[in-house]
């Protein structure tokens, strides 16, 4: 993902250049209330995902049995067309519903522990990136939550939209960091987008978000893949954006970074674990080793540019990640720190007077109350300007996207093939000049 400027004049070069048949067809609805009848269409068909499972009488709505069709067509209406994405981005209900729609199905397949479902996973998060990095989309992200998910275990959908989207991807990235570590650093540029424009997280999703930063920092975890740090930094500067932007308005997320003051100053002199505790990633099926998914492991939706065929590309990925002063040196002094760390500074001794004042429930007001009337006018340096993280389309993208859609078309088809002629063959993607 590429940072950029906060204008919506490289939005509309997304899908550009291409001379496809399906390009063709969707860049060319342009006219107004084709694009409006869209728009609805993409909402209602949408929230037949949720609406059918939370219904108090079984069977009282059918549920639709093209979800993921729809999901492939709404990404490349979102891709390629420019004028959906403005009609889209100018009807705030339907817009707050079709964002709530994507979350639902990241935290439903996230969380069935089906390999199949995490290329779904990874093409609803990359929707939900296109739609963050265009300036409209800021306008939703305070709203209350039109409707209330049916999320598994009974969990609260969240106050705002941005409750709902910091709570689902924080617990996604905590719960999947090795499994669908190939989805992480698009959902951490979900996020990133979100931060500057969130006045306020509730205590649930600040705790979330929070914890989601220290299980990135875990050692085990941190020096046990080369691109590791990249997913906590994107991770700092969400928070630092937070603070930079909002900090007078965000109590929570102020509180919850107190309780991990320990943790986080102890960053800087972070140190790769002994052999016996490093941990390897998890394949699909639970063993050890470094597995990748079927989609890319960049924000962007690059797929995996690696040779699959076997032979020597198997050997090195079997390889276990060393890590070397060179690669430590280097992130560390990339990671940003300095204004969770002026804050810190800067509030740490009142909280400890504040809490010192009463204990158990009464200590946690007086650090609220504390936090309320503190100013940090002068302690946190101006905010800089807002940074967008783009999906960037390129060839491994489209390659990807064309698996999944004729994976699709496959599997809904079954009729149309004959099984016995049908080969499944591992595809190499070879260097120009190598063997």
């Amino acid at each position: 993902a590429g940072g950029g400027g906060g204008g919506g004049g490289g939005a509309a070069a997304v899908g550009e250049g291409r001379d496809d048949g399906i390009s063709r067809l969707l860049v060319g609805l342009q006219r107004p209330e084709t694009l409006a009848f869209l728009v609805a269409g993409f909402r209602r068909l949408l929230r037949n995902g949720f609406a059918s499972r939370g219904t108090y009488l079984p069977s009282a709505q059918a549920a639709l049995q093209c979800q993921q069709e729809l999901l492939l067509l709404l990404h490349c209406f979102l891709e390629r067309n420019a004028a959906f994405r403005l009609a889209l981005l100018q009807r705030q209900e339907d817009l707050a519903e079709v964002v709530l729609c994507l979350v639902y199905w990241v935290v439903v397949w996230s969380g069935d522990g089906a390999v199949a479902h995490h290329s779904w996973v990874h093409l609803s998060l990359l929707s939900l990136l296109l739609l963050s990095a265009e300036p409209g989309f800021s306008s939703i992200v305070n709203l209350p939550c039109p409707v209330a998910l049916p999320l598994p275990g009974s969990r609260p959908t969240g106050p705002s939209i941005a409750d709902l989207l910091f709570s689902s991807v924080a617990e996604l990235v905590s719960a999947g960091k090795e499994r669908l570590e190939p989805l992480l650093p698009a959902a951490l540029a979900l996020l990133a987008n979100l931060a500057p424009h969130t006045k306020m997280l509730s205590d649930e999703a600040a705790a979330l978000l929070t914890a989601m930063l220290l299980d990135l920092a875990q050692p085990s975890y941190l020096f046990g893949g080369e691109a590791r740090p990249e997913l906590l930094i994107t991770a700092l500067a969400v928070v630092s954006s937070s603070l930079l932007y909002h900090h007078a308005a965000n109590l929570p997320l102020l509180h919850a970074l107190l309780h991990a003051a320990a943790p986080l100053r102890a960053l800087p002199s972070l140190q790769p674990p002994p052999p016996a505790e490093a941990e390897e990633p998890l394949e699909p099926d639970g063993t050890r080793g470094e597995g990748a998914g079927p989609a890319s492991s960049d924000a962007a939706g690059e797929a995996d540019g690696g040779d699959t065929g076997g032979g020597n590309a198997d050997a090195a990925a079997a390889e276990p990640f060393a890590a070397t002063a060179a690669w430590v040196e280097g992130w560390k002094a990339r990671l940003p720190l300095q204004a969770i760390f002026l804050f810190l500074d800067a509030v740490e001794p009142k909280a400890r007077t504040a809490g010192a004042r009463a204990a158990g429930t009464a200590s946690a007001r007086e650090v609220r109350r504390m936090l309320r009337a503190t100013s940090l006018a002068g302690v946190l340096p101006p905010p800089p300007p807002v940074s967008v993280r783009r999906c960037v389309p390129n060839e491994y993208s489209q390659l990807w996207l064309s698996q999944m859609l004729w994976g699709v078309v496959y599997m809904r088809n079954q009729e149309l093939y004959e099984p016995r002629l049908v080969r499944l063959v591992p595809i190499a993607s070879v260097q120009p000049g190598s063997q």
